[in-house]
């Protein structure tokens, strides 16, 4: 617990994290559907581009990675937290919205990062034959597979041993790269 907490208050609303994350959009680039031109074109509609970065901003995976995380803490709050775990309840549930900043820009380089890989894959799936919506729905599968490959994520086969590792859960704290 000592350990878990001084992390998380040493990377309290840590705005380099923030912006940090925000680089891991380019994650999505590759070299078939959503190639470097393919996206450039994507990103050109920006009517599509916003709305897929919508829909993906706000997917049940997105809303799951940031935890549901609100943006105030008034004093209900504090004192629900208190009744569940103490004051031991009250700092993990403030150090979990420290984290806020870093889980806004993850979500948002998925979203602007996925929104053209989302559609580049819709349309090379309807080419393949696929209706409109199976497209969608394949499309969101392989998104949602790669951000969670290219991401931190806490999906347990996603997790190196480095990671798991308890030198790894310090270390990779503060400079965590996919292993």
């Amino acid at each position: 617990d000592w350990l878990t907490n001084s992390i998380g208050a040493i990377m309290f609303f840590n705005t380099r994290s923030a912006v940090l994350q925000t680089i891991s959009a380019i994650n999505f680039i590759n070299f078939k559907d959503n190639n470097i031109f393919a996206a450039g074109k994507a990103f050109a509609n920006q009517p599509q581009y916003w709305k897929d970065f919508k829909t993906l901003f706000n997917s049940d995976f997105l809303l799951e990675r940031r935890d549901g995380l609100k943006l105030n803490v008034n004093e209900a709050d504090i004192a629900d937290m208190a009744k569940r775990g103490g004051v031991r309840g009250v700092i993990s549930e403030l150090l979990k919205l420290g984290f806020l900043p870093t889980q806004l820009a993850d979500s948002f380089a998925i979203a602007s990062g996925g929104s053209t890989f989302y559609r580049n894959r819709v349309k090379a799936l309807e080419k393949e034959g696929m209706s409109t919506k199976d497209a969608e729905v394949k499309a969101f599968q392989d998104f949602r597979e790669t951000a969670e490959e290219s991401q931190q994520s806490s999906r347990p086969d996603k997790i190196s041993m480095q990671q798991a590792g308890p030198l790894g859960r310090i270390i990779l704290a503060f400079a965590n790269t996919p292993a």
